[in-house]
């Protein structure tokens, strides 16, 4: 709360309770007949009605400056919300970019069923990096026995299905 404003309310409450003490005092004299004390507090409670508007525009004053404030810091705040979500949709657009991206090596295998690699392409199955891969082993892929892949990537052998014998007899 503005100091302005908490000034305004104190001293404009002190002086309407000031006025309102010089009202009581005006009207004990006007019940006695005493015109003089009743003058002098009438303008006693005047003075003081005085004071306690001149206090409530200060108070009106620090309000106002009070909803400034407001203002601002509200629109800071918003302006730093904005700021976090775009901060977000940025980082939400690289993660989508990073998804998009293969994990891993990619392997090509030829029509011969022995992997194309960029330094075999072009070439009947020799390996011309120095690798020791299954094309410079000479393996045949269709010799390899099948295997699972589980969730962490590693692989465990699968036996073949023994050759089952179904017969139909009509």
């Amino acid at each position: 709360m503005n100091m302005k404003t908490v000034e305004g309310l104190v001293g404009a409450r002190s002086n309407i309770n000031l006025s309102d003490t010089a009202m009581g005092v005006y009207r004990q004299a006007m019940q006695k007949g005493d015109t003089a004390t009743a003058e002098r507090a009438l303008g006693y409670a005047g003075d003081m009605t005085d004071q306690a508007e001149a206090y409530e525009a200060k108070a009106e004053e620090g309000m106002k400056a009070d909803a400034k404030e407001m203002k601002e810091k509200a629109k800071a705040d918003q302006e730093k919300i904005i700021e976090k979500r775009k901060e977000e949709q940025k980082e939400l657009e690289a993660r989508i970019e990073e998804s998009r991206k293969p994990d891993g090596d990619t392997v090509e295998i030829s029509g011969e069923g022995t992997p194309v690699s960029a330094g075999t392409a072009g070439t009947s199955g020799t390996d011309t990096s120095g690798s020791s891969d299954a094309a410079a082993s000479g393996a045949d892929t269709s010799e390899m026995p099948p295997v699972v892949y589980n969730s962490a990537g590693e692989t465990t052998p699968q036996e073949a299905p023994a050759q089952a014998e179904i017969s139909v007899v009509v």
